[in-house]
């Protein structure tokens, strides 16, 4: 954990200058909803969506967001009142590393670029928390290790999605694929040579009311909900075998049977549906939606080159507004 004293020279380097960070989104491969009550999951980096931030004292106003390309957003944080209806995880994370630093009488301006597209089961909210308070760790000089920066982001993401499993604040600032599992995350072993295809539904997922939802429906039959939740870990153990042996079929099958599991909980949708068969009908090993669900994105699993690109097509002509692809094995930011 983080000593959280503020370094030697920190002053001088708040008095000019800024601080910049960046963060990237995030795609669970298995475990969305599952995870919030114990079981693992499984999630890899998405380094082509970021999100990107500056910052610096507020008499030092950020005029405009260097080498960015989306439209920008900013907030004031520390030595102001902002009512809550204003408030985002990443003020949010931002006002809690303040605090934590010392420096809560300070007042800081944070300009965000994000390119990831917000509830779509993205980790848009993790990815700019994360990216803020780097930028503000950078403007005081500060070194901020993993733990801290965890703990930051996931009070962002406390605020922003209520009953928030800690994943996507894990999965933010990730170097690989991770496993996490109870607020901890350890690096995954790939050996698949294969490519992941997200497909936006073009419909904004509901992560509060999905949670909810399930919540509910699993407190309902405490036997059925124990029976689906040991499912959908012997599911994850499975895949993550399959992952480090490159087994892509067997795979394939297990995002499937995940996605029949998510439909059981209820967080599917018609059009998620449709993706899923399109995916399969194009030849993808297997597709499922990933993360809050109720809208939100698809994930397919497929061979990397033309199969991937072919997956892509089908999916964009059965409804996708935007797709992306990212390689099993070059996931690294």
């Amino acid at each position: 954990m983080n000593s959280g004293r503020v370094r030697e020279g920190s002053r001088a380097t708040a008095e000019g200058g800024h601080g910049t960070g960046r963060a990237h989104g995030k795609a669970i491969l298995l475990g969305e909803h599952t995870v919030v009550h114990g079981t693992p999951a499984v999630a890899f980096p998405l380094p082509t969506l970021s999100a990107r931030a500056v910052a610096r004292r507020t008499r030092e106003a950020v005029d405009q967001v260097d080498s960015v390309v989306g439209e920008p957003f900013r907030f004031t944080a520390g030595n102001v009142v902002t009512p809550e209806n204003a408030l985002s995880g990443a003020h949010v994370a931002v006002e809690e590393a303040l605090r934590r630093w010392g420096l809560a009488s300070e007042a800081v301006e944070v300009v965000l670029d994000c390119e990831i597209p917000p509830a779509r089961g993205l980790g848009s909210s993790a990815a700019c928390a994360a990216a803020a308070v780097r930028a503000v760790a950078e403007l005081y000089g500060r070194t901020v290790g993993s733990d801290a920066l965890y703990e930051l982001v996931q009070c962002g993401e406390q605020f922003a999605h209520g009953r928030a499993s800690g994943v996507d604040a894990s999965a933010a600032v990730a170097s690989g694929p991770i496993w996490f599992q109870a607020g901890a995350a350890r690096g995954l072993s790939v050996g698949l040579d294969a490519a992941l295809v997200i497909a936006d539904t073009g419909t904004a997922g509901a992560t509060q009311h999905a949670v909810t939802a399930v919540r509910r429906k699993l407190e309902a039959d405490r036997r059925a909900a124990q029976r689906l939740l040991e499912r959908a870990a012997n599911l994850i153990e499975s895949a993550t075998a399959d992952l480090a042996a490159g087994h892509a079929e067997p795979l394939g099958a297990t995002l499937l049977e995940f996605q029949r599991l998510l439909t059981e909980l209820g967080v599917s949708t018609p059009e998620i549906d449709t993706l899923v068969t399109a995916a399969s009908d194009a030849g993808a090993y297997g597709a499922k939606l990933t993360g809050g669900g109720l809208g939100g994105c698809v994930l397919a699993l497929t061979e990397t080159g033309d199969s991937a690109a072919t997956v892509r097509a089908a999916l964009h002509r059965a409804g996708a507004v935007r797709t992306w692809i990212v390689p099993t094995r070059g996931a690294q930011p």
